[in-house]
This record gives structure tokens, sequence and C-alpha cells, in this order.
């Protein structure tokens, strides 16, 4: 058997994270093309991750019993609950990878996120009290015919030495359940994309099994 390539890393994140020492990466093989993994994340929902989506709702309760978070809605597609809670798409290389990214008040309960008219005014926020958070969403080969890693990387850059502290003990309390929920989006892209590839052969199978 082909063993697989590991995971490369992408040089645009890298430029763009410059800086952010909290970080992690997490890849799973998908069997599809680019274009079907790509079309697949646009389309995800907080339904299809139905685990995640009550961590979720638990650990941002407070924000929305205050008010300052609106109800999820677990039908939209997730990536638009993304940006309409004020991450920008900084980078689209569409269907090899998107890099994205936004700033808040992270190692909060109310975590505030901001809102950005441009790209411009995203990179040029500088409030001592905040992080920006940046994520990269990729397909690299794999080596093997037929299959790609899917892969999302994520990097915060506290914007003072304060903001750094207090981020360093939220991220110890947060990052395995960070990465939970992240596995569980890649599966849930996964099997969509999965899906999609083989969706022309379903008809002929239910016909052949029915007789």
């Amino acid at each position: 058997m082909i063993p697989r390539s590991p995971v490369p890393l992408s040089p645009a994140f890298e430029a763009t994270a410059r800086g952010a020492r909290f970080r992690d990466r997490i890849a799973v093989v998908v069997k599809a093309p680019p274009e079907a993994i790509f079309a697949a994340l646009q389309n995800v929902t907080l339904r299809d991750m139905k685990f995640a989506w009550l961590l979720g709702e638990l650990r941002y309760l407070p924000s929305r019993l205050a008010g300052r978070m609106p109800d999820s809605e677990s039908r939209r597609p997730f990536l638009n609950t993304l940006t309409d809670g004020g991450t920008l798409i900084l980078r689209n290389d569409a269907p090899r990878e998107m890099i994205t990214g936004s700033a808040a008040q992270l190692h909060r309960v109310h975590q505030s996120p901001k809102h950005f008219p441009t790209r411009e005014a995203f990179e040029a926020f500088n409030e001592p009290d905040h992080e920006k958070l940046f994520m990269s969403l990729r397909v690299a080969p794999t080596g093997r015919p037929g299959e790609h890693w899917f892969v999302l990387e994520h990097a915060t850059r506290p914007l003072s030495p304060l903001a750094d502290r207090r981020f360093a003990r939220y991220w110890r309390a947060i990052r395995p359940m960070g990465a939970f929920v992240t596995w569980q989006l890649l599966r849930a892209i996964r099997r969509r994309a999965e899906r999609a590839a083989i969706g022309p052969l379903a008809p002929t199978a239910r016909t052949w099994a029915g007789g």
C-alpha cells in the first residue's frame, strides 16, 4: 500500500498567522475530490455535528442569556454563521484553501466579537485586551489516488502581554474541547463530501437491492 504523505504546512497561513503561538492542527482523510470537499464545507450545518452543537450551546449559554449573542440556527450553514458573527474571509483559494480571521476577547465568558468592514480594518485592529484568531481550511494530497487531507489549522495571537497571560489560562482549559469540536466538524464535512462523490451510483444500487 502506498504510504500517505504527511500533512503539509501552508505558506499562506504561516504568513497570515505570524507571531501566533497558541496553535492546533487537525486533519482527516477524505475520499473525494477538492471540489466536493469545499462544497461540503460551504453547506455543512450545526445539525450535522449534533454533539459539538450541544457543547457550543452550553459554552455560549451565558452570552445568550445576557442577550449578547443570538440563538444559533442549526440548519444554517456553519460558514455563514461564522461570517455573520464577525469572521472575515482573508483569503479564498477554493477549492484548495480558505483563510479566515476574527478578533474578540476570547479569554472571557462574554467574548464580544468584533465586526470589521474591511480586511484593512481587521489588520489595523490592535486593542490590547483582545486576541486575533486565524484559521486555515485546506485540502492537500495524501499521495494516494482518490483521497485528500482536509485540514483545519488555527492560531491565536493575543494583542498584549496581559491578554497573552489571560488567554494562556483559557487555552489550557478549552483546547481539548476545541479539538473535539474540530474533529466533529471535519468528520461532518467528510461525510457530506464522500456522499456527494458516490452520489451518482446510489440510485443504481437502490434499484438493484429492491429487485
